[in-house]
């Protein structure tokens, strides 16, 4: 079942975060004290905390992400405390993000952990697409991630015109301007400038950081319902489109995650929200659908086989988003649906499609092994 923490686990999250505070004041005075980054740490994470608890559950429940990251984010907990499936080896791009994580420092992670959470509120809740969005780094997919948003909004029979496509940038988090607006959806009015300016004094004084360039600020994407504030939307983060490169998806990686992301758009549509694998595994079919459909991206086989290495790449073993093979398979089947039908050109409505990868599923998760995930609901 995938990891979806409600408004009461975040409460009592922040709760454990200020009690724990409490306790080092307490810390007798022999104890070696801590750095003053180490405070500056603490004192953000108190910040984020105080957040999250003061904003309606509404604007923090729902988002889909493409993975669970192995950074601790504030409100949510990190994948490697979930149940492992045994005999499963996760995908590429989680081993390679499990790397990355397995080399910081404590108090890197704290700050991450903060960071990260900051970092999505913000793309959730504020973020426009009514300013310039800058794709990759160094704006390297921007025209990419434009036209395949253009082509998913004329591809699937839902209500499109309202889903915005936002970058998720780690260097948004060094502009207190933006910063304020995030922690002003609920912190205390009196404590947002000093929250947003601390903000950019942690990001800039932990080299590790690299001033919002570390990809585990951003090694993901979402999709967004509505609920809150920012409305309905597919984030697509930067760090992700850096480690997909390094890992050789560079050709696939925009197009295929955004029509992922797009694809829980087309679940929220139609009402479909399954809470066992498939919720996952669907979106990678449409995704997959979509590319390789000849009004999609019309790519080739070369480029559906990548796509479903990709897939396979964000696949777990935590009986969450799908393993590896199981990503794979259904992202298989769905360009399959595409290049196996009579008129090449007739695009499957959207609710149609769901029925149809909701009665393959079953078979999907019993071919690659894992008989009890179809059970699950």
């Amino acid at each position: 079942m995938r990891n979806r923490t409600g408004f009461l686990g975040r409460t009592l999250a922040v709760a454990g975060t200020l009690t724990a505070l409490g306790l080092a004041t307490a810390v007798p005075a022999s104890a070696t004290a801590p750095s003053t980054v180490e405070q500056d740490v603490a004192q953000l994470n108190k910040y984020v905390s105080e957040l999250y608890a003061g904003m309606p559950a509404s604007a923090v429940n729902g988002v889909d992400r493409l993975f669970e990251s192995p950074v601790p984010q504030i409100g949510r907990h990190p994948r490697t405390q979930q149940a492992s499936i045994q005999d499963c080896t996760p995908g590429s791009l989680l081993t390679y993000a499990d790397k990355l994580s397995a080399q910081l420092r404590p108090v890197d992670s704290d700050a991450l952990s903060a960071l990260s959470a900051l970092g999505e509120l913000y793309v959730d809740n504020v973020a426009s697409d009514k300013t310039p969005q800058v794709f990759g780094t160094d704006g390297q997919y921007t025209p990419r991630a434009a036209a395949a948003m253009g082509k998913l909004r004329g591809f699937w029979n839902i209500e499109s015109w309202n889903i915005q496509l936002v970058a998720w940038k780690g260097t948004d988090l060094g502009s207190e301007a933006k910063m304020k607006q995030t922690f002003g959806l609920g912190l205390a009015p009196a404590k947002v400038a000093k929250a947003a300016a601390l903000t950019a004094k942690v990001l800039y004084e932990l080299p590790v950081l690299q001033g919002g360039r570390n990809s585990l600020l951003t090694l993901n994407a979402f999709s967004s319902p509505g609920n809150g504030p920012g409305g309905k939307r597919v984030a697509l983060g930067d760090g992700l489109l850096d480690v997909t490169g390094i890992l050789g998806f560079d050709d696939v990686s925009v197009e295929s995650v955004i029509g992922h992301e797009y694809g829980h758009q087309v679940d929220f549509a139609n009402k479909n929200r399954p809470r066992n694998e498939s919720g996952e595994m669907g979106p990678d079919a449409y995704s997959s659908y979509f590319v390789a459909h000849a009004k999609g991206e019309a790519w080739d086989a070369r480029a559906q086989q990548e796509v479903s290495y990709l897939d396979a790449s964000i696949g777990d073993c935590m009986q969450s988003h799908g393993t590896p093979d199981q990503r794979r398979a259904a992202g298989a089947w769905g360009s399959g649906q595409a290049t196996g039908q009579d008129n090449p050109n007739q695009i499957v409505p959207s609710a149609t499609m769901i029925d149809l990868f909701q009665k393959e599923y079953p078979k999907l998760v019993r071919d690659t092994g894992d008989k009890s995930a179809a059970a699950r609901r």
